[in-house]
């Protein structure tokens, strides 16, 4: 497993703060400290938003360090990135890796929902903490339609999981208040088959119907041209799109506009990529996206000190998911400063950070339930630019 070569300016830094613990440039770990381990896909399409998320993970904990904090806690950064983003392969090394180390207190990751479905059932044998800034997948915490889950990610029976931002079943009551508030009358959902990103239309569908309003239509993507045909038949003043973002996706946008210019189109978070909104573009018609994703003013003014202290240490602009990497150490660091004196720290670490109760943070106020969900319930909602650009509308609760 490939560890990173970034942020090494800012790791000297970290590092200088140690007493000779900590993780060097490029992954030795020295002895005598517990390390935080942090999997996510640094090449690829999202490749520089995945490395501001562990460039707030590392201020984090340098900042924890300038403080006297937490000076025997390290960490490794590890890339799971294969052939255009992560692997099963890549994750699951990933989370063997952490597993094997007998140093090793936490495990930040994994950013999609079906790489955290690969490392969450290695990290719970292991009784590693395992926080996630995103993986909304519901079923990774809460019964899904699977009636295997969530228990299948917990073979060691304890959760040992949570995830900071929402789940999807939270961004589904969102996105049904925010079509609600269209005026949508007769709703679309169809879904591509992915298990993870895809199972959002369903839950939307159920959620649509529970409160009020009609479904004209589900299903499943087939080809593009049978996929539309039986969309423009059903006449929906509406089409929620539950998928993971691809080609073929944009492709079908794309058609769907082209035959219905007036159908009001809604994406969720998983869609929200800029690779993605930019293929989009030009066929975006009126698109609406939900995001846990707000505007970077909208953070509190603690977020925005911590907003200028990146911009000083990476000379580089960062992104609200910084902030989320920087919580995720945060709330590990606030976790692991009660466990040092116990010789089972790892699953007091686990028990502490369940008791970490309400934490007032750079991503607001929010707290861990006994599932592993955070109460965080606000969405952004945006318009797609024409542009490619995401255009900010308001803000919706789930």
């Amino acid at each position: 497993m490939r560890r990173t070569l970034i942020a090494v300016a800012a790791l000297a830094v970290l590092l200088a703060g140690c007493g000779g613990s900590g993780t060097q440039p490029g992954g030795f770990t020295y002895e005598n400290v517990l390390t935080v381990y942090s999997d996510l896909p640094l090449q690829g399409p999202q490749g520089s938003l995945m490395r501001s998320i562990d460039d707030g993970e590392i201020l984090a904990l340098e900042q924890a360090h300038a403080r006297g904090e937490d000076r025997d806690v390290s960490i490794a950064l590890l890339n799971d990135a294969g052939h255009g983003g992560w692997t099963e392969q890549t994750t699951g090394d990933a989370a063997r890796e952490a597993g094997q180390d007998l140093d090793a207190i936490a495990y930040i990751g994994d950013f999609d929902s079906a790489a955290t479905a690969v490392s969450l059932d290695i990290t719970n044998e292991n009784n590693i903490l395992q926080v996630s800034p995103a993986s909304p997948y519901a079923g990774l915490t809460d019964v899904s339609r699977d009636p295997t889950e969530p228990d299948r990610y917990y073979p060691d029976g304890r959760r040992t999981f949570a995830r900071l931002a929402p789940s999807s079943s939270v961004e589904a009551v969102a996105a049904t208040r925010l079509m609600r508030s269209q005026h949508v009358e007769r709703l679309y959902t169809l879904d591509d088959g992915e298990r993870f990103d895809g199972a959002i239309a369903g839950t939307v569908a159920a959620d649509w119907v529970a409160a009020g309003g009609r479904i004209a239509g589900s299903s499943r993507l087939g080809t593009i041209a049978a996929s539309v045909a039986r969309i423009a038949a059903a006449r929906p003043a509406a089409l929620f799109v539950g998928a993971a973002p691809s080609a073929r996706i944009a492709r079908l946008w794309a058609a769907v506009h082209a035959r219905l210019p007036s159908l009001k189109l809604f994406a969720p978070s998983t869609l929200a990529t800029a690779p993605f909104i930019a293929r989009i573009a030009p066929e975006a018609g009126t698109t609406y996206v939900t995001s846990p994703i707000l505007p970077l003013s909208q953070y509190p003014a603690s977020a925005q000190a911590v907003l200028r202290a990146y911009r000083r240490a990476f000379g580089t602009a960062p992104t609200a998911w910084s902030l989320y990497g920087y919580e995720a150490m945060a709330s590990v660091l606030a976790a692991v400063r009660e466990a040092h004196a116990s010789p089972d720290r790892r699953l007091v670490v686990v028990h502490d950070y369940f008791a970490l109760g309400e934490r007032h943070s750079v991503l607001g106020d929010y707290r861990i339930d006994v599932r592993g969900d955070s109460s965080l319930r606000t969405f952004a909602v945006y318009r797609v630019g024409g542009g490619g650009q995401l255009l900010y509308v308001r803000r919706i609760s789930g």
